[in-house]
């Protein structure tokens, strides 16, 4: 059987919230399919390394640690509390093997509820990618400062589902960057809108409930979340945030040094 493919990106400062996130994920996985998970990081300390190794040997996993150097991106724009560990997801089509086809991308501020196979299982055939459209709120004058024509809209990048052999035939990493070093003045949020204002009209709309944001649950939103994503800067370990207890529920379950 073919196994899922799970990618994220790590530093220190964000281990404990990404060990949390693989908890929630593998408490919640109930199919039988094998997973593969990747761990992209170029400052992770052998504690942090060992750490993941424990958690994952209870599920009798190995994580697969790629290291990365962050000069790679260390040139391009950074905005307020997002990290150059957000670039590192263009690396993904050339660190991994190119036998694999698929990956799933998550951020490390979320946790997974629902059995992560479903997202896997999405037909990505005829798309780069597959992603959920932010609110109209986030989304409307992102739209206008990249010049995306109507009726295309805005994707969240922290939860992806990618289609690494488009990545690679098209080298759609190198547009990305290339991008965000073309337009500084029209960045925000910088993968996130580069990979938008290439890929506009290249990518599948999952249901919202792959990525319930924060933003989305400030809205009374009726949605019950597949994964609940801590977006912006006030975080569950940082803030009295409001779905805290969510985030404690798995962070009480791991061991952590």
């Amino acid at each position: 059987m073919k196994a899922i493919q799970l990618v994220t990106a790590t530093n220190d400062a964000y281990a404990l919230p990404l060990g949390v996130m693989l908890k929630s994920l593998l408490e919640n996985k109930k199919s039988d399919y094998d997973i593969k998970i990747y761990i992209i990081s170029s400052t992770l300390s052998k504690q942090n390394q060992s750490n993941f190794i424990h958690l994952l040997k209870n599920y009798n996993l190995v994580p697969i640690f790629k290291s990365i150097s962050e000069k790679n991106y260390s040139s391009l724009k950074l905005i307020d509390y997002i990290s150059k560990e957000s670039y590192y997801r263009l690396s993904i089509p050339n660190l991994l093997d190119k036998n694999i086809k698929k990956v799933i991308y998550l951020d490390c501020d979320l946790i997974v509820k629902k059995d992560i196979t479903a997202l896997w299982e999405i037909d990505l055939d005829n798309y780069f990618l597959a992603a959920v459209e932010n609110l109209p709120s986030v989304s409307s004058s992102r739209i206008r400062a990249l010049s995306i024509p109507r009726p295309y809209s805005y994707f969240n990048s922290g939860v992806l589902l990618m289609n690494l052999s488009k990545w690679r035939q098209y080298k759609a990493a190198n547009q990305v960057i290339d991008y965000v070093k073309r337009n500084p003045g029209k960045i925000r949020f910088p993968d996130q809108d580069a990979m938008n204002a290439i890929l506009y009209d290249k990518w599948l709309k999952l249901d919202p409930k792959w990525n319930y944001t924060t933003l989305r649950h400030s809205t009374g939103s009726s949605i019950t979340p597949a994964i609940i994503h801590f977006t912006g800067d006030k975080k569950p370990w940082n803030s009295d945030h409001p779905l805290k207890k969510e985030y404690m529920r798995y962070y009480n379950m791991i061991r952590w040094v």
